[in-house]
């Protein structure tokens, strides 16, 4: 008990500080001022709220200490926050402190405690006013407050930029947090009114929405109930605000609460850019439904493997949509495959945030996330850097949930984040990357899997993000082997394939002329003809190969030799084996993607 001798507390909740007849005040000199020895240390701030009479059961639910006069023993430490903001350094800061604690007689005096922060307070603001230019101006509703800045390192605080200030209310914090933006001119011709609607779609209404629920819900973030946001802005897709209080125990906790909100918002605004046939599809929560509303040109007109999929779930609707699509008039075209997608991508559940994230199914036979998942059982691959609809980046673990992650899904550029879906992923053993976003960005996927300890790393790429495949050889090392897949060629263009070229270790052709053009003379191995892989490097080979064998028991594939040209090495399927021929032995394809663009 000795150690908290002379503690002081109130009571805080979200209505305020518990006044002596129970009611609420916004002052804490007009709270019932607790001696911690009344009620030592085993009782919680919603039993000592009961204990004194009280029963409103908000509170209960609501209630914390909070420390007005620190322990006897304490107090030497009262001015050491306070000359550090004056540049002090941390010796000298406490040397001081110490010296006030004796000067002023802190050490037995409980007024003496509440005059000394007030004098500080005040020492501090004289301070900066004196030696400091205002960094600048809040205009708030109940006044200009001049902005000093201090000598305390910015910081990263969960995808935010957090920056301290002082001011003649304290410490003034700013939060500066990324806003989404899909940069829909990367995928769409579209005049400049379009791009900004689309390109801002989930920012219109957001400073409404959060201050309305921030203040709701600032006390369970672990602000104090008067914490107020002073000034709040949307610029260059920053969301920057800046409060009158932070949680400097615990910052986390009120940046996730802040992320939060923000990741409700965007949920409420659904948005996601997906692929189908080599046409973009934008697809918006309007009216509280899903809808496919913009689609551009599709440039092939035929792909086996999407219509395969796409019978398999939609049946005799999709056929009937699928012969549909060959028409010359591109609006006609975009009216039918937006179409397309809400009668059978959207019912067949794609985009359903409550969808199972573990599965065993095998989609296609030589596909991206079959490869890699062969590779999970054999215990070639640590982790893998994939994509999933409502999650953006993520890092998965094993073969079911790498599979389960990624069923049936097509092209995936942009999508929002899910809080059910974040939950559903971290049950399945998946490490959302961005869980408060959902954000596509590969590089640092790769970066946090290497961070945690992986070593062995499949990363997927989709159609320019191909680009990217240069800064991923950056990360590989003796200790780190990086397994780069390229996916979603269709379009590419001639910049992007040369560097999928150099970089590659497997190439998707799907229908790029590119790829025909650069990648497939260069390949040293091809898996299928109608939409061929080509492994590119002995290490593609490693998990092809396996995934190979994991379909058919035959051994042959020991004794494949890699080579590029006519003698290339091919390998078919046919019905439950393998076959392997040489390129040269080829027919033409009569069921490929065309044309290739």
């Amino acid at each position: 008990m000795a150690s908290h001798a002379g503690l002081k507390y109130v009571l805080e909740t979200k209505k305020g500080y518990v006044k002596e007849d129970g009611s609420f005040t916004d002052q804490t000199s007009e709270a019932l001022l607790i001696n911690f020895l009344e009620f030592g240390f085993g009782p919680d701030a919603p039993e000592v709220y009961q204990k004194l009479g009280f029963d409103d059961q908000e509170v209960i639910e609501n209630v914390l200490f909070k420390t007005i006069i620190p322990a006897y023993e304490a107090r030497d430490g009262i001015g050491v926050s306070y000359y550090l903001l004056m540049d002090y350094d941390e010796a000298n800061a406490y040397n001081q402190s110490r010296e006030d604690y004796i000067h002023y007689r802190l050490y037995n005096n409980d007024d003496n405690c509440l005059k000394y922060e007030n004098l500080m307070k005040a020492k501090v603001l004289e301070y900066y006013q004196k030696r400091k230019r205002v960094s600048h101006v809040l205009n708030t509703s109940n006044g200009d407050v001049s902005l000093y800045e201090i000598n305390v390192k910015n910081r990263k605080v969960l995808g935010g930029d957090l920056k301290q200030y002082y001011s003649d209310k304290g410490r003034i914090f700013k939060y500066s947090i990324p806003l989404k933006n899909p940069h829909v001119e990367k995928y769409f011709d579209m005049n400049k009114d379009e791009l900004d609607y689309y390109n801002h779609f989930q920012q219109r209404s957001l400073i409404e929405y959060f201050l309305t629920r921030f203040n709701e819900e600032k006390f369970s973030f672990g602000l104090h109930f008067n914490a107020e946001i002073l000034d709040i802005k949307i610029m260059d897709d920053k969301l920057d605000m800046y409060l009158n209080d932070w949680n400097n125990w615990n910052e986390d906790e009120v940046a996730k609460g802040i992320n939060s909100i923000i990741r409700d918002f965007y949920s409420m605004k659904e948005m996601h850019i997906t692929r189908m046939f080599g046409s973009f599809i934008i697809l918006q929560k309007i009216d509280g439904k899903l809808t496919a509303v913009k689609a551009t040109p599709i440039p092939i007109k035929y792909c086996p493997l999407m219509i395969k999929l796409l019978k398999e779930v939609g049946g005799e609707l999709a056929e009937k949509l699928l012969s549909s699509l060959d028409v010359s008039d591109s609006k006609k075209q975009s009216e039918l495959m937006c179409e397309l997608i809400n009668q059978i991508v959207i019912k067949a559940g794609y985009f359903d945030t409550n969808r199972p994230l573990n599965s065993c199914e095998a989609n296609v036979l030589f596909g991206a996330s079959e490869t890699i998942s062969s590779a999970f059982k054999s215990g070639l691959l640590d982790a893998a850097v994939i994509v999933s609809n409502n999650l953006g980046t993520i890092i998965t673990t094993n073969d079911s949930n790498t599979q389960g992650a990624v069923k049936r899904m097509t092209g995936l550029f942009y999508t929002s984040p899910s809080d059910k879906i974040v939950k559903n992923a971290k049950d399945a053993g998946i490490i959302p990357v961005y869980p408060y976003s959902s954000e596509i960005n590969q590089i640092e996927g790769v970066k946090q899997a290497i961070k945690m300890g992986y070593k062995n790393i499949a990363v997927t790429l989709a159609a320019h993000d191909n680009q990217l495949m240069e800064k991923l050889k950056e990360l590989e090392s003796d200790d780190i082997t990086i397994y780069k897949f390229g996916l979603c060629s269709t379009g590419i263009n001639e910049e992007t394939a040369l560097t999928m070229l150099k970089n590659a270790d497997i190439v998707w052709s799907c229908a790029s002329k590119y790829v025909k053009e650069y990648i497939e003379p260069s390949a040293i191995g091809q898996v299928g003809v109608r939409i061929p892989v080509h492994i590119m490097t002995k290490k593609g080979w490693k998990l092809v190969k396996n995934h190979l064998e994991f379909m058919s028991m035959n051994k042959y594939l020991d004794d494949v030799t890699l080579c590029k040209g006519e003698e290339k090495p091919v390998i078919l399927n046919q019905g439950d084996s393998l076959k392997l021929v040489k390129k040269r032995e080829l027919y033409k394809c009569s069921d490929c993607p065309h044309p290739c663009v």
